[in-house]
């Protein structure tokens, strides 16, 4: 396998930059270890790395191959996975800036922004829905690989709203992506302004996130890495999807680098408020008490060390990524893969457990 390392350097002109950051020999031969292993175990294509540490360095490492016929390296600042279910922290951090601005709130019914919403689902909450705790349903039969192009956030609602909860609202925890369609079409729907317009004023923009957006399947001026299955012992281009049924859920694009950044904006108190952090990363519980270990968009956890983290992973068509922030430690670690259902083998944790053995020994 070609590995290519790389530093990160964002313009000098952005307030936001980061500085390269060298975590030491002994650590980067460390993860190199890691992640070749995991490459040839799990038969991944490639594997983009970032990292981003306090006082803002970054460091970044492309594994394998964007593209296997063209034998392309991946570029960790450049090229552009699937984050699938990431998307849901993404929408989640735009939420939350709407929710300081007061423009909306979680605790009411969604029907106050979306009258037209069924009667059965009017009296949800937005932290309801975003908590995975509303009933709603996840996908069905092939429903995962649509090829159906909405223009709106509000046309696939058509393909589940009107189905039957699964449960008493706060009964239980489901997990279910379109839940997070519904959020997107609530906040277009209060604020008046297209989702991926929301995103991009709350999220991309204020971040200076170039390399996050919404996957358009014709866009030839994305540069996305080849998405890959890994069937019958070879690879396989994944089939072509039309992601617009569930932007808010499992839709965007981004390279490491920039989710690495993204993470850092939520590690420390500045882009959002610490309550605010603490709101959206802190478990909700069912009605009876339970806790299910998913706050608004983030799930949350300790290591084996007791460090607390939070973040997601995604499963997308050619995509398996995650995305967890260690608030304490300041340290975020993304890990991409260009390969459906790959199994990582908690790859981001035990990079992480890698770098913060070796700070704690400097």
């Amino acid at each position: 396998w070609t590995v290519v390392a790389v530093f990160s350097f964002i313009s000098c002109s952005s307030p936001k930059a980061f500085r390269p950051w060298d975590p030491g020999y002994a650590v980067v031969s460390k993860i190199d270890s890691i992640c070749n292993l995991q490459m040839e175990n799990g038969h991944f294509p490639g594997i983009g790395v970032a990292v981003a540490s306090g006082n803002r360095h970054i460091w970044t490492k492309g594994y394998g191959y964007a593209n296997l016929e063209q034998k392309n390296a991946i570029d960790p600042q450049d090229h552009l996975f699937r984050i699938g279910s990431i998307s849901k922290s993404v929408t989640a951090a735009a939420l939350a800036r709407e929710y300081e601005k007061g423009r909306i709130n979680l605790d009411i019914p969604i029907s106050t922004y979306y009258p037209d919403c069924p009667a059965d689902k009017g009296n949800l909450t937005l932290r309801q829905t975003a908590g995975h705790l509303a009933g709603i349903r996840h996908y069905r039969g092939l429903e995962f690989l649509s090829n159906i192009h909405y223009t709106n956030v509000t046309e696939p609602l058509e393909v589940f709203i009107h189905d039957t909860l699964l449960y008493e609202p706060g009964e239980k925890f489901s997990y279910s992506t379109y839940g997070w369609t519904l959020v997107s079409a609530v906040m277009e729907k209060a604020i008046d302004v297209p989702f991926v317009d929301i995103v991009a004023q709350e999220v991309s923009e204020p971040l200076y996130l170039a390399d996050l957006k919404p996957d358009q399947k014709d866009s030839t001026a994305y540069h996305r890495v080849t998405f890959y299955e890994y069937q019958d012992s070879m690879h396989q281009v994944s089939p072509v999807v039309d992601i617009s049924n569930k932007w808010a859920g499992g839709g965007y694009l981004c390279s490491p680098e920039d989710l690495a950044r993204f993470g850092y904006a939520l590690a420390e108190p500045g882009y959002l408020k610490k309550s605010t952090i603490d709101l959206f990363t802190t478990s909700q519980t069912t009605n009876d008490g339970k806790p299910t270990s998913n706050g608004i968009g983030f799930f949350n956890g300790t290591d084996d060390d007791g460090r607390k983290w939070f973040g997601h992973s995604g499963g997308s068509g050619g995509g398996t990524s995650m995305l967890m922030v260690f608030p304490e430690q300041v340290l975020v670690v993304v890990t991409l893969i260009n390969l459906s259902g790959a199994d990582t083998d908690d790859l981001a944790m035990r990079i992480a457990e890698v770098i913060l053995s070796g700070k704690s020994k400097r």
